[in-house]
């Protein structure tokens, strides 16, 4: 084996141990990333049942006033006519009071 030959076979060695060292230095960074990706995605993910939670809770609270309302179109404007009706027919004050506490005087027709 000649002097050029010990050189080349020494170079060759030294740039694959380099590039060993390279791989190895990338592969941990990697993996740090990799983790701090991960963490990122929990975090995301736990935000997002979170806000999946407040969407429901929403829900069910808007299904709640929805249900109000409905029944109060429904009931509310025959209520007031049933009492206004009472008042008018056995001339109660209170009934009278409580229709004016509203805004709502009742006449005979």
């Amino acid at each position: 084996m000649n002097q050029n030959s010990a050189t080349l076979t020494t170079a060759t060695g030294a740039v694959a141990l380099l590039l060993s060292l390279w791989f190895l230095v990338a592969t941990w960074s990697n993996q740090g990333l990799q983790r701090n990706l991960q963490k990122q995605q929990d975090e995301i993910q736990t935000q997002q049942l979170a806000l999946q939670t407040l969407q429901q809770q929403f829900q069910a609270q808007q299904q709640q006033i929805d249900s109000g309302a409905q029944l109060a179109n429904q009931v509310g404007p025959a209520l007031i006519r049933d009492l206004a009706q009472l008042q008018i027919e056995h001339k109660n004050p209170r009934i009278a009071t409580l229709l004016k506490k509203y805004g709502i005087e009742a006449k005979a027709n």
